[in-house]
C-alpha cells in the first residue's frame, strides 16, 4: 500500500504502472505547504502529476581524517578548490602515510548507483558538461566532462590512490566504508554522503564511534578547475508512495501523512542524517544539534544537482557503471570506454535522443 521510493526510480515506476497519484489529497494537505517548490518536485513525474511525499534529501561531499592529514603535514580545515587539489593530497598521503588508503571514489557494478551519483556524476556535474540537454531533452553521448571525469576515476585507480580494485568492485564496498575503513583511521579522504553519520552515533549506529566528529572533517568537492560556483553536490532523496493496486489509497495517503508530519520527519531525519524536506524541520534547533554536519551538508543545497531521472535513466546508469569499471580495471580507454557509452545509450535512449547523433 505504501512504497519507501528512492526519487530517480520515479518515472520509471509511474510508467510501470506500480504507483498512483497523490494531487487530490494533497490539495487538502495543510502541511504540504511546508515543502519547498523544489521538494514538492521531486516526486513530480513526466505526466505533471505527483506521486510521492519526500521524507529527506541528501548532499555529497568529501570527508577526511584529520589525523591522517596532520601525519601527511596537510591543513586540518583542508578545503581543496580544483580537482588537481584533491589528487595532491592523496598523492601525498600515499607517499606519506603509508597502510592508508588515501582516497575512496565508488566506481564500478558493484557500487551500483553510488558509483554514478557519488562518483561520476559529482565528477562530471562539477565540468562545463551533464548528462542531458535540457534544451535539446536529448542524452549526450560523448563530452569532454564525460572524458575528463573517466579519466579522474582511471587516475585514482592506476596510481593506487584508491581501494584495492577487488574491494571497490565488492557490493558491500560502502558498508565497509562506513562501518569500518573511516572509523579505524584506514581512509583518507572519502567522496560520500551526507548521511554518512548514522554509521556512527544514535542508539541504532552499525559502528559506534563517538569522535567521529572530532576525527572527520569535511568540504565540498570543488569543481574541475575551481569554475564558479567553485563547488558541485549530487542530490537525491527518498519519498513516500502510495502503490496505483492499495484497496484504500485514502487510508494509505493518511499514514503517509502522519509518518511525513513535523514530529516524525525530524526523528527520522536526525536518525538517518537526512536533510530536512520541511521548512519548520530544518528551523527546529535539535535538527542541527544532534549532528555537526548537518548545517554544512544542508548548505551544499545551493550548489547540488538533480539526476535527469526520465525512464531510461536507470540503465544509461548502468552504462556509466561499465564505463567507469573498464577504466578502472584497466580494460579499457577513456577514449573507448567513452565511445562504448554512447553506443549504448543510443541503443537504450533511441538514435534520435542522443547528441551528437551517431
Amino acid at each position: 500500500d505504501v512504497l519507501y521510493e528512492d526519487t530517480f526510480l520515479v518515472n520509471s515506476d509511474v510508467a510501470s504502472g506500480y504507483l498512483a497519484p497523490l494531487d487530490d489529497y494533497l490539495a487538502k494537505w495543510t502541511d504540504w505547504s511546508q515543502f519547498s517548490a523544489s521538494a514538492q518536485q521531486a516526486g513530480k513525474s513526466l505526466d505533471g502529476k505527483t506521486y510521492g511525499v519526500p521524507i529527506g534529501t541528501d548532499t555529497r561531499g568529501l570527508y577526511y581524517n584529520k589525523q591522517i592529514f596532520a601525519q601527511a603535514g596537510l591543513p586540518a580545515d583542508w578545503k581543496p578548490k580544483t580537482w588537481d587539489d584533491v589528487m595532491a593530497a592523496a598523492r601525498t598521503i600515499k607517499a606519506k602515510v603509508p597502510g592508508v588508503t588515501p582516497l575512496n571514489v565508488y566506481s564500478g557494478k558493484g557500487a551500483g548507483e553510488a558509483a554514478t551519483m557519488q562518483g561520476f556524476e559529482m565528477l562530471l556535474y562539477g565540468t562545463k558538461d551533464t548528462l542531458f540537454d535540457t534544451g535539446t531533452q536529448k542524452w549526450i553521448t560523448s563530452s569532454q566532462g564525460f572524458k575528463d571525469s573517466l579519466n579522474f576515476v582511471k587516475t585514482v585507480y592506476s596510481e593506487n590512490l584508491g581501494p584495492a580494485v577487488q574491494d571497490a568492485l565488492n557490493p558491500n564496498f560502502g558498508q565497509t566504508v562506513g562501518n569500518s575503513l573511516l572509523p579505524k583511521g584506514k581512509l583518507a579522504i572519502d567522496l560520500d554522503g551526507s548521511w554518512l553519520p548514522q554509521n556512527w552515533q544514535g542508539a541504532g549506529a552499525a559502528a559506534p564511534w563517538p569522535q567521529w566528529s572530532s576525527v572527520l572533517g569535511w568540504t565540498a568537492m570543488p569543481t574541475q578547475n575551481g569554475q564558479a560556483p567553485g563547488a558541485n553536490s549530487m542530490s537525491g532523496g527518498w519519498l513516500l508512495s502510495v502503490g496505483s493496486h492499495a484497496k484504500d489509497k485514502a487510508a494509505a495517503f493518511d499514514f503517509v501523512s502522519v509518518f511525513a508530519n513535523k514530529a516524525h520527519s525530524l526523528s527520522y531525519d536526525k536518525a538517518a542524517s537526512q536533510i530536512a524536506e520541511r521548512a519548520d524541520v530544518g528551523a527546529d534547533p535539535s535538527y542541527t544539534a544532534d549532528n555537526p554536519s548537518v548545517s554544512y551538508f544542508t548548505d551544499l543545497v545551493k550548489v547540488t544537482h538533480f539526476r535527469p531521472a526520465y525512464t531510461v535513466y536507470p540503465r544509461i546508469s548502468d552504462s556509466i557503471q561499465t564505463a567507469m569499471e573498464s577504466v578502472m580495471t584497466g580494460q579499457s580507454s577513456v577514449d573507448s570506454a567513452t565511445k562504448a557509452y554512447g553506443q549504448q545509450i543510443a541503443g537504450i535512449a533511441g538514435a534520435n535522443k542522443v547528441q551528437p547523433a551517431p
